[in-house]
């Protein structure tokens, strides 16, 4: 369904959720409340146990904006955007984790650059908050993203703070389908082998460090077995990128491994 006004819809906003109730609603109130009339949000729970999480959503049910999904099975954050970027119809998709927040103007900064810059993928400034939303610290992005890459810089992107062209999901076949985590970077390595990284240098998101959080989480998190892992084959296919001698071996290393898993989306009832 369109935006009110019937004005068309520019971004589809992805805000995958699993077990963070204690968040999601301020989440996607953030989401919802910035000022591009344009927009649509897709929230897909991945399995959660119980119903509490859908009482967060209640204030929004009157929202035609927003759609709410549920996983057949738990499938992990980057399935789930790949299985929804299937049936995405707008020129530019957003991302947002359910313990983050978009502050005000965060979208029409981001859809600003790329429509204006030629940008393909723009992420932003972000400060880091704790649990109960204060903020820890702030990081700056480079604004030339694809610079610093070629200098040896991996992260020049908060993943979930981006905003990227529809087109380059679809060129890269989205997300690596076969992890559940670490792939973002992955993404961004494919992207700036094509495309136009860019950020906005104004901070426009709050990025929650908490110990649940997938970067903390002790199996999830920065060091645990499972990150480690993927990190070792994503640095190998990396450089096996780098040895391509023409464009022609280079594209298929380019297009991400589609998902593993075979699960099902089922719309919520919020009201």
């Amino acid at each position: 369904m369109a935006p009110s006004g019937n004005v068309p819809a520019a971004v589809t906003v992805i805000l995958p959720h699993h077990d963070c109730a204690e968040y999601l609603s301020s989440a996607v109130g953030s989401v919802l409340a910035q000022d591009r009339p344009d927009l649509r949000l897709t929230v897909v729970d991945d399995c959660t146990p119980g119903e509490e999480w859908v009482s967060g959503l209640l204030p929004y049910a009157g929202d035609h904006r927003l759609t709410v999904l549920r996983t057949s099975v738990n499938v992990g954050h980057l399935r789930i955007k790949n299985k929804v970027l299937e049936s995405v119809t707008t020129p530019y998709v957003a991302f947002q984790d359910a313990d983050d927040m978009s502050l005000p103007g965060r979208l029409r900064h981001q859809l600003a650059l790329l429509e204006r810059d030629g940008a393909d993928l723009v992420g932003c400034a972000y400060e880091y908050i704790d649990g109960v939303g204060r903020t820890t610290g702030r990081r700056r992005m480079p604004r030339n993203g694809n610079l610093w890459m070629r200098l040896g810089r991996s992260t020049v992107v908060l993943h979930p703070s981006s905003v990227v062209r529809s087109t380059v999901l679809r060129a890269l076949g989205g997300f690596d389908g076969t992890a559940r985590l670490g792939a973002d970077t992955d993404f961004h390595l494919r992207v700036a082998r094509l495309y136009r990284l860019r950020s906005v240098r104004k901070v426009l998101y709050r990025y929650r460090i908490w110990p649940k959080s997938l970067t903390q989480a002790p199996d999830t998190g920065f060091g645990s077995a499972e990150r480690l892992a993927y990190t070792k084959a994503m640095n190998a296919q990396e450089q096996r990128r780098r040895q391509a001698r023409t464009r022609a071996e280079l594209m298929p290393l380019l297009v991400a491994p589609p998902n593993d898993v075979d699960f099902a989306l089922t719309p919520v009832d919020i009201h």
